[in-house]
């Protein structure tokens, strides 16, 4: 067992050839019909259990040993939509994993978003877990009392062994190496897990680091072989897998540069990346993001979902825009009715357990968020539209 353990992490250790990858990336766009339509999914209006079941995070699911669907778009109280389909489901008022509101940051349980469930068998489901320590309401530990300015973030695992209906905290997956400040004056840490996909025996995903210390900003990627253990992960150094997520209050880092993932490519993952499907037919990987840019040089920026793509999770295409929309994020929605965020892309026809693949006809959810003034409402819905994934040329 030691052995195999050790070739395991030599393995994880070795730089990824740039063979990989090939000389170029090919891509894939993503478009939603002309006449597609958004249809709801979740209508908060007349099916939410509470004021605050709300959808607040990448639409995931899963089947579960007995066959049934479960989807999901958390809160930190979260419920799930359950039913024999992708196609059919429907809300269940069951929270199947709540945050803790714990005081203490060192204890990684405040408020918590199950971000990226994955199962193997349908009956142990392991999340990645978006889990935010809100500094702001320990006046002690934040005098400025400001929620952004004392946001400490990190990802942690949840586990279920009853196929999704109830998940318990499993311990620290990835963050920073720096402990809890509320003197910095902006939000630190690794947020908004993707969901996971399954390559070559790994399990990969994505988190995204704001700039602190020797972190730098930008989209993480990260993989383990052992989804039960939250401590095997590993994050890109630049040339490998070699970057141990260490716990800094179980063990203070010595060299914290040792300890930080090196962000991919800002210029092609540009946002954090909330969705990973990987298109069958070609291979090809797409990520999904929410964000703001230009689509050429020197034109006006256009807020909407972006994708790009990938054949090794590694290099990346230029972002693509594939659905034009108002974000919840953007600088001048104040006075805008309606925005979006949270895309993901789902296929109900995958035969993966977990969505994680797509033969070119799929959806892209998204939440729906009701606006007042400048900030979005309770009253957020769950909605889906029709797309198609395709190759195009090499570049």
């Amino acid at each position: 067992m030691r052995g195999i353990l050790l070739a395991a992490a030599l393995l994880a250790a070795l730089p990824v050839s740039a063979a990989t990858a090939g000389p170029g990336v090919a891509e894939l766009r993503v478009a939603v019909p002309a006449d597609a339509r958004p249809e709801t999914v979740f209508d908060w209006s007349g099916q939410a259990c509470e004021g605050w079941d709300v959808p607040d995070a990448p639409a995931r699911a899963w089947r579960s040993d007995d066959g049934s669907v479960h989807l999901l778009a958390a809160h930190t109280s979260a419920r799930a939509l359950t039913g024999p389909s992708l196609d059919h489901v429907a809300p269940d008022c069951k929270v199947v994993f709540d945050s803790g509101r714990k005081d203490d940051p060192a204890r990684y349980d405040d408020r918590g978003w199950l971000a990226a469930p994955y199962t193997l068998d349908g009956r142990t489901v392991y999340a990645l877990v978006h889990n935010e320590f809100h500094g702001h309401k320990r006046r002690a530990l934040c005098p400025v009392g400001d929620y952004a300015a004392c946001w400490w973030n990190s990802v942690t695992l949840a586990v279920s062994e009853d196929g999704g209906r109830r998940f318990r905290a499993a311990g620290y997956v990835a963050g920073i190496p720096y402990r809890f400040r509320g003197d910095l004056g902006h939000r630190a840490g690794l947020f908004g897990p993707s969901n996971i996909v399954q390559k070559d025996g790994w399990y990969y995903a994505t988190a995204f680091a704001e700039a602190t210390g020797a972190q730098k900003r930008g989209v993480c990627l990260m993989r383990t072989r052992d989804l039960a253990a939250p401590g095997s992960w590993r994050g890109w150094d630049g040339r490998g897998f070699t970057v141990r997520f260490l716990d800094p209050y179980a063990e203070p880092a010595e060299d914290p540069a040792g300890h930080v993932c090196a962000p991919l490519p800002a210029g092609r993952l540009p946002f954090t990346v909330t969705s990973l499907v990987r298109h069958a037919p070609s291979g090809l990987y797409v990520a999904a993001m929410a964000g703001r840019r230009a689509e050429t040089p020197g034109a006006p920026p256009v807020s909407g979902v972006w994708v790009s793509s990938s054949a090794d999770l590694l290099s990346w295409s230029p972002p693509r825009l594939a659905w034009a929309a108002p974000l919840m994020t953007d600088p001048d929605r104040c006075g805008a009715a309606e925005t979006v965020y949270y895309p993901s892309i789902l296929d109900p026809d995958s035969p993966s357990r977990n969505f994680e693949d797509t033969d070119g006809a799929a959806f892209l959810y998204l939440t729906r968020l009701r606006m007042a003034g400048c900030a979005p409402t309770t009253q957020r819905d769950l909605i889906r539209v029709p797309i198609r994934l395709d190759p195009v040329a090499d570049r």
